[in-house]
Parts: C-alpha cells; structure tokens; sequence
C-alpha cells in the first residue's frame, strides 16, 4: 500500500514537473517516426514559437528551439527519439520564440555545429552564443549558396541576402531537398526579404512551406506564394495567442493556391515523412477549396496530368504579355524589368495569364 501512494505521490509531482517546464505542448515520440532511409521533418508544437527536427539517416539538425521555456521538452523529445546528439542547431533569426530555448539543448546536447544569423543581438541570442562557447561548439553563419550533405538529403541555404531593420528579415531560410521532395524554411522573413529572394530568379518550388512569421499578414506574400507553390503548408503558432496568428489574409493566400494546411495550434506536433517517392504526414491537414496546382516547367498544371494546361503559341515578337516562370509575375513587353530570357513565358493574352495564376508587375502595371 506505501508502494502504491509513493507511485501515485511521485506520478503528481512528475505530472507538474512537466506542466510548469512547458512538456505539455510535446508528446511523447517514438522511433517508429524515423523510418530508415528516409527524411522525417518533426514540426514541434512549441506554443507560440518555432522549432523543427531534421532527422534524415544518421544525420540531424534542430532548426529553432522556441521560448526559453520549451528548452527542457525539446530536449526530453529528442531523448525520447534517442537522440543525444545533433549535428547541427540552427537559430533561424535571434528572437526569443526561435532562439530561447537552443540555450538549454546546445547545454544538456552534444552538438557539432551552430549556426546563426548576421543580426542584431538580443538577450536570447547571447544566452546562446555563451552556452555555444563554453562548450566549443563552432558557431558560424552560412553564406547564402551554402549547401550541405544531410544523410540522403541536400539543404541548401538560400537567405538572408542583407542586413535589415526589421530581425525578422534577418531570417536563415533553408531548402532541403530529398529525391523530388523539397521543404521551404523560412523562420520569420517577411515580405521584404521575400522579393529579395525572389529578385535572384532561384528555384522557391517547395512541397512542404513552413510558413514564415507564424502565419503573421506581413510574411508570405502572394508573389512568393506563387514562387513556391506549395502542396502543404505548416504554420507554427500558439493556441489563441495574443498576435492572432496565423492572420485570415494568409490563411486566404494559402487557399487560393490549393495548399493544404496543417497548424500547430489545432493538430500538436506534426511529423512530414519523406520516404522514397511519398510523402506523408501523421496529421490530417486542412484541405483548401481552390485546387492545387502543379508547376510544370513554368506553366501551371492541375494534379491530373491528363488536364494539363496548353503551352501558348505566343512568341517574342507576338506576344502581349512575358511572364516570370520563378517570380510568378507577369510584365507588359515594354517594362523595364523583364526577367531575363531563360526565365520568360510569352503569352498571347489575360486568359494564358490567369491560367498560370501569375500576378501583374508593380512596375510595368498590365490589365488585370
């Protein structure tokens, strides 16, 4: 009988041991979600913050750690996957809902590399630097370009291109890539470093958008959406958090260009399993109204190949209007921004242009 009443004393203290540290918004994992050979991206329901688990082989990298206060379920997460180890922790940017709790994992962790972002410090940051140095852990700041073997996986570091006023622009963006999967990392950026992004004609294509600044109105412009073009959104926010993420206007957005939805907030942590030629989710997501459509080399498809849609027979010299196959935007043929030439989609009229979903240039201002 004493046995059984220290059991149960030690379960209640155990259970407000975990209440208090922020163990709440994580489950459990199992190793069941790390299948071999394959890439499993473990968005973390971290409340009103960010942190992401790469696991692909041997290989792993935590992208963020949330609030200070999630530090310690992080690191009960990754134990209870087995990992005591990363090869890689990346502070996307050095606000305290990203970079708070990579303190406590870079302290309690072996970890091999970390990198951060050219920005201002905050108090966040410094913790974390600190922690970083009295264990020797490299700290470094990947320049864009930048690109690394991860297991059987490619990540390559796309952004920031400058230094900004705003932190959130400052923003590590990473694309990974597994056989004909891509994933979009985008920290906080908003939409002034997205044009930025997508002023340098690069490949923004992505299945898997992690969907910048919580879902906030300021990030995931409709351009860089369309740039994108993502199969499946994820957006990390808190349970009816003071900010309102993610904002309707974003929400509309990822509608329009049919990506189904998964948040944080409504479905727990999210596991994304990259496997071969699928792609699977352990969530159900929320599908969108508007269909989604495939990318194929610039002009858009719907997902039966059977109803793709016609290239246009319009030329240089015929045609009305010249899209941007990266940027998504469409130019009258006297605008002084033109993409250059391999990038352009000639088009002979509105009806080629809205059957591409292509957005009209602020420069040049075609009909609509």
């Amino acid at each position: 009988m004493m046995k059984r009443k220290l059991w149960l004393y030690l379960s209640l203290v155990l259970s407000l041991i975990l209440l208090f540290t922020g163990c709440q918004f994580l489950p459990t994992a199992t190793a069941t979600f790390t299948p071999q050979d394959s890439l499993a991206v473990h968005f973390l329901d971290v409340g009103q913050g960010d942190s992401i688990l790469l696991i692909d082989n041997n290989d792993t990298m935590l992208i963020d750690g949330g609030n200070p206060e999630n530090g310690r379920a992080i690191i009960n997460y990754l134990k209870s996957l087995g990992i005591s180890q990363l090869d890689y922790v990346v502070a996307t940017h050095n606000h305290a809902d990203h970079a708070g709790g990579l303190a406590d994992v870079v302290a309690n962790l072996e970890v091999s590399n970390l990198y951060v972002t050219n920005s201002e410090d905050t108090t966040a940051s410094q913790k974390l630097i600190a922690e970083a140095k009295a264990k020797n852990v490299p700290v470094s700041t990947p320049s864009p370009g930048t690109a690394l073997a991860f297991g059987g996986s490619t990540i390559d570091f796309l952004g920031p291109l400058s230094v900004h006023e705003d932190v959130n622009n400052d923003s590590l963006v990473l694309k990974v890539t597994r056989g004909n999967h891509h994933f979009l990392f985008t920290g906080d950026m908003g939409q002034q470093a997205e044009q930025e992004l997508l002023a340098q004609n690069i490949n923004l294509e992505a299945d898997v958008l992690k969907v910048g600044h919580h879902g906030s109105s300021t990030s995931t412009g409709y351009v860089f959406l369309r740039a994108v073009n993502p199969r499946y959104s994820v957006i990390s926010c808190g349970a009816n958090n003071d900010y309102g993420h993610p904002h309707e206007e974003t929400l509309s957005r990822l509608n329009d260009v049919g990506s189904t939805i998964f948040r944080t907030d409504l479905l727990g942590t999210i596991i994304a399993t990259c496997q071969g030629d699928q792609l699977t989710f352990n969530k159900t997501g929320i599908a969108p109204t508007q269909p989604y459509q495939a990318v194929d080399n610039g002009l858009a498809a719907t997902s039966n190949p059977a109803q793709k849609t016609p290239a246009s027979t319009a030329t240089a010299e015929t045609a009305t209007y010249i899209g941007n196959k990266n940027s998504k935007v469409y130019h009258l043929p006297t605008c002084p921004s033109l993409p250059k030439e391999s990038n352009r989609i000639y088009l002979n009229n509105l009806d080629e242009v809205h059957s591409l979903g292509l957005t009209p240039c602020g420069i040049c201002n075609p009909p609509n």
